[in-house]
């Protein structure tokens, strides 16, 4: 019988056993698996770039910001929305809404993304539409509108303000070993156990640094709930006509008409897929929102456009350096100029696994959102690169 095979079918044979032999490394080996994934990146970004589209007299440094984004900061689909100080709206979209370029539908204008940590904008707005109404004061302390807390064992508990919850100085470290944040660092605290804050330990004495957290922000979500009556969803919805707009919040699960994300576990974090990741029902105030880039620019810019204190506000106290990129936080986003003779424009960022967002605002009522489906590897090539492409654009539009 072995006589007659031809050498044609030993090789497809040989081919065959190879082939299982490959198939079955990668299967059962992640790691490798991974890296193999991660190594067709270049290819699949020249693919996705085959997919752009733009609206009608868009500006062309629209365009090249999604091919930054897509050739050399890992998001192989991108959105970005501009509307200028005239009132025009502008945008464009990169990619496909799965993770396989070409055989996959592309994105569109209306594809979703999650808003991550952009959706702090929004609990910022609120909480400083309520001082506007005379519920309470920037230094109101937080004590006094959340019952949960009495007789907290850190008597400096009783002293964290609106004001410093809003400016990310409300003494809680998340990089600390005691630190206290809402992605799984310290205990829960924060929607569904404020009572713990009578048991923690600040990190430091509220108002005398800057530390960038997330439990600040959810507790302003409480604030937000306790003073409206309203769960913190419902007070958006009501608000904010967010569903007219086509913005929701997002649960454990991809929804039907949103993106996938760029993420690929390593092998190292432990976590399969970005759904599961975290609960993102306690994350509402803090990372809870998801939409287009359009829908976000236009709500971004009404809330701008409100009478101070507003999203840009920044607080006469504030000792910081405004002409370094990352000092200057305000009550909702950081303040930026490049020198004094320069213009000053006022951004947030937003990252989580596989996807990162971006809003930019300038004082001239001009307005940037980008939604991408990826996050930057390379410390060449960062939101920094973004940030300064945006910022000169808009300058020379001054």
């Amino acid at each position: 019988m072995f006589k007659q095979l031809k050498l044609r079918d030993i090789g497809i044979v040989v081919i065959l056993i190879l082939a299982t032999i490959v198939g079955g490394y990668y299967y059962v080996n992640n790691q490798a698996r991974t890296r193999l994934w991660q190594s067709t990146y270049p290819i699949r970004a020249d693919l996705a770039l085959r997919h752009v589209t733009c609206s009608q007299d868009t500006p062309d440094w629209l365009r090249t910001i999604l091919i930054e984004k897509t050739k050399y900061q890992n998001a192989p689909a991108n959105q970005i929305a501009y509307i200028d100080r005239l009132g025009n709206l502008y945008h464009c979209e990169s990619g496909y809404i799965d993770n396989y370029p070409v055989v996959s539908k592309p994105i569109s204008e209306n594809t979703r993304f999650r808003y991550a940590s952009v959706t702090k904008l929004w609990t910022a707005d609120a909480i400083l539409d309520l001082i506007k109404q005379g519920k309470f004061t920037l230094d109101t302390p937080i004590a006094k509108l959340l019952p949960d807390i009495r007789h907290p064992k850190d008597p400096r508990v009783n002293d964290i303000t609106i004001r410093q919850l809003l400016k990310h100085q409300g003494g809680f470290n998340r990089l600390d070993i005691r630190g206290y944040d809402m992605f799984g660092i310290g205990e829960p605290i924060c929607p569904n156990s404020l009572s713990k804050l009578n048991t923690i330990t600040l990190n430091f004495t509220p108002g005398a640094q800057t530390s960038y957290s997330n439990l600040g922000y959810c507790l302003l979500g409480a604030v937000i709930e306790q003073v409206s009556g309203l769960s913190y969803q419902d007070y958006i919805q009501e608000n904010y006509n967010i569903q007219k707009a086509g913005i929701q919040f997002i649960s454990n699960q991809r929804l039907p008409d949103e993106i996938s994300y760029n993420y690929i576990e390593s092998g190292l974090t432990g976590v399969a897929d970005i759904y599961t990741a975290f609960e993102y029902d306690d994350l509402y105030a803090v990372a809870g929102l998801s939409g287009s880039a359009v829908a976000a620019t236009q709500q971004v810019q009404i809330m701008s456009n409100k009478a101070q204190p507003n999203i840009l506000s920044l607080d006469s106290t504030e000792n910081c350096n405004i002409e370094d990129i990352k000092d200057c936080y305000g009550y909702a986003m950081v303040a930026y100029r490049q020198s004094a003779e320069q213009p000053m424009f006022h951004y947030r960022t937003g990252t989580l696994l596989g996807l990162s967002s971006l809003v930019v605002v300038d004082d001239h009522g001009s307005v940037v959102t980008l939604l991408s489906n990826g996050t930057p590897t390379a410390a060449e090539h960062s939101n920094n690169q973004v940030l300064e492409i945006i910022y000169n654009n808009l300058k020379e539009e001054q």
